[in-house]
């Protein structure tokens, strides 16, 4: 991008205010100093136990959570501090997808699509469902583009967890995104339908050039799909670089005697790496549940 990165992240930090038993109130901090950056068409997953603080990242960044310290800055513009006008804009241009997948499920499959046009409506025809034919053809589209244009007028609750994500991605399509951040878009989902979501997400990055951020605790996916690896403990950046360098060690560093939340999902592409390592003290075995 000519030296300008599509996102940068610099400092970021978010603390709560906390009552501590027989301390009164304080401060817990969930995320501090977090810096990186992302460019156009990049794949990238941040991995690391509960409680690291990956999803405040990924709210923070679209400002579904008000970080107290550090610079968002997006596409060239400061959005750390921008108000609700500003943000509206910048929601259009950065997409979320969800772990529990945000559809109305009274709704169809093509219904849920077209709601990624939201942001561009006034608050009449928003509420009035009122789409251009131009619209309702892209839908049709992207359900036939992530393989769901046989269920378009499917109810959203009568769809698999696989699908009813799959639909999520085709609505966040809808906003037309130059980034999409997926809070663990995989965690409820089969083997199978997993890989299939991850299929879709790198598509994306490769033949438009979205950008992808994803949270995930499959750390054998996040080795196989990712240009870059972000690695939180305890709020704080402990790891970025390639899977190439994304060592059974460093892992093991990364989850630090929590290993048993690392969710094997390819038959052991990551714990016979692991188990070859010298075991940490206290640390579970790779392929626990969540």
């Amino acid at each position: 991008m000519n030296g300008t990165h599509l996102l940068d992240i610099r400092d970021l930090g978010k603390s709560y205010e906390a009552r501590r038993r027989g301390a009164g109130e304080g401060t817990a901090s969930a995320l501090s100093g977090v810096s990186f950056t992302a460019d156009a068409g990049e794949f990238i997953t941040v991995i690391g136990p509960s409680g690291a603080g990956k999803s405040t990242l990924l709210r923070s960044i679209n400002r579904l959570i008000e970080p107290t310290e550090g610079a968002i800055t997006f596409a060239g513009r400061d959005i750390t501090h921008l108000g609700r006008s500003g943000l509206r804009e910048v929601h259009r241009e950065i997409a979320m997808i969800f772990q529990n997948y945000n559809l109305v499920y009274r709704l169809t499959a093509i219904q849920n699509v077209l709601h990624g046009r939201l942001g561009y409506k006034n608050a009449l025809a928003g509420s009035l469902g009122l789409y251009t034919e131009e619209e309702k053809l892209r839908a049709f589209e992207l359900l036939d583009e992530v393989g769901l244009g046989e269920f378009a007028y499917r109810r959203a609750d009568q769809l698999s967890g696989g699908q009813k994500q799959r639909v999520g991605i085709a609505r966040s399509l809808m906003q037309e995104p130059k980034i999409m951040l997926c809070d663990e878009p995989i965690a409820s989902l089969d083997p199978k339908s997993s890989r299939m979501v991850m299929e879709i997400l790198r598509r994306l990055t490769r033949q438009r050039g979205i950008t992808c951020i994803v949270n995930l605790h499959q750390v054998d996916f996040a080795l196989e799909y990712s240009d870059r690896i972000i690695g939180l403990r305890a709020g704080e950046k402990v790891f970025e670089g390639t899977p190439e360098q994304a060592t059974p060690e460093v892992i093991r560093g990364i989850y630090e005697g929590q290993m048993d939340e690392v969710v094997d999902v390819t038959v052991g592409a990551v714990d016979a790496d692991v188990a070859g390592a010298a075991p940490l003290a206290g640390a579970g075995a790779v392929g626990g549940a969540q």
